[in-house]
């Protein structure tokens, strides 16, 4: 899948992935104004624009103890540099990761395996 998330430091890549993603999607928003909505005498939307195509990237990952506390250190930050694929071409962007989810799917001889999700959004 290529590299979905490089954790950048005073320009140095740090905290490589162990594993790819299980899965991730891609959505892009548009930012609009506050005094967005629509006119009471006709029901036209009045759009005012801020800002388009603001990315967020949902990601799932599944791995052992060591695998998921990689991703989770990797993802501490309020800043990452991450390059993803979107639309056959790779793209970077600054991006702020979500609320994390994890969840133990098996527990074996004292080893975890867990899911873990959640979503890196653009500034």
């Amino acid at each position: 899948m290529g590299t979905v998330i490089q954790n950048v430091i005073n320009g140095t890549t740090t905290f490589e992935p162990v594993i790819e993603p299980s899965s991730y999607s891609i959505q892009k928003s548009d930012l609009y104004s506050d005094a967005t909505g629509r006119s009471a005498e006709t029901g036209v939307l009045l759009a005012y624009l801020i800002r388009k195509n603001i990315y967020t990237i949902k990601l799932e990952y599944f791995g052992n103890d060591e695998e998921i506390t990689s991703i989770e250190n990797m993802i501490d930050n309020s800043f990452l540099e991450v390059t993803f694929l979107d639309g056959g071409r790779y793209k970077t962007k600054t991006m702020y990761p979500s609320d994390r989810e994890k969840t133990t799917e098996i527990i074996r001889h004292g080893k975890g395996f867990y899911h873990l999700s959640f979503s890196l959004i653009e500034y």
